[in-house]
């Protein structure tokens, strides 16, 4: 089990240290290549991951992959920083945390919509617009499919869902059902 609290300790960091727009996407960017390059080459997780390597030898393979990519001096250092405390495999995860990180940094609320098939452009704007006059602030939707919800749409802010899918319906009628 990933720890969350660490992978929000290391995103916040990171989006606290970024200064524009335009280094935000750049980091980005670094971090979710080299994640998927970690990911993609089995030797090389193998040789980060294994706890048998001497520190000193994986900081030399990553110094010379990051100088070979040319990666930004943050970038850099998050990833020597979390291979020098043996947490490279939060990695992804770190990645896939900043976004909203940095949006609320921003005054931008971040929400996660999950619908059983992809929503057309008038639907997300109207989505957006609605969510925008409720939160009476910027907003950013991150869509994904999700064919368990049956239909409908759940709607996630941070730890708040909003679940207006049939599944979701279905399980609150099964709850009515119970209590009677």
């Amino acid at each position: 089990m990933k720890n969350d609290v660490l992978i929000n300790r290391y995103a916040e960091g990171l989006a606290g240290a970024l200064r524009t727009e335009e280094e935000y996407k750049a980091v980005s960017v670094e971090l979710g290549e080299f994640a998927g390059l970690l990911e993609s080459h089995d030797l090389l997780r193998a040789t980060m991951l294994q706890p048998f390597v001497p520190a000193a030898r994986k900081t030399e393979v990553l110094e010379d992959i990051l100088a070979r990519q040319g990666y930004q001096d943050k970038t850099r250092r998050l990833i020597l920083l979390l291979a020098e405390h043996g947490r490279l495999d939060i990695l992804g995860d770190i990645v896939r945390a900043l976004p909203a990180l940095w949006n609320e940094r921003q005054g931008v609320v971040t929400f996660e919509v999950r619908s059983v098939v992809p929503l057309k452009e008038g639907q997300r704007v109207r989505l957006e617009e609605t969510l925008r006059s409720l939160e009476r602030r910027p907003v950013s939707c991150a869509y994904a499919l999700d064919p368990s919800i049956v239909g409908g749409l759940l709607v996630r802010k941070g730890n708040m869902i909003y679940d207006v899918s049939l599944k979701g319906q279905l399980e609150r009628l099964k709850e009515i059902i119970r209590e009677r």
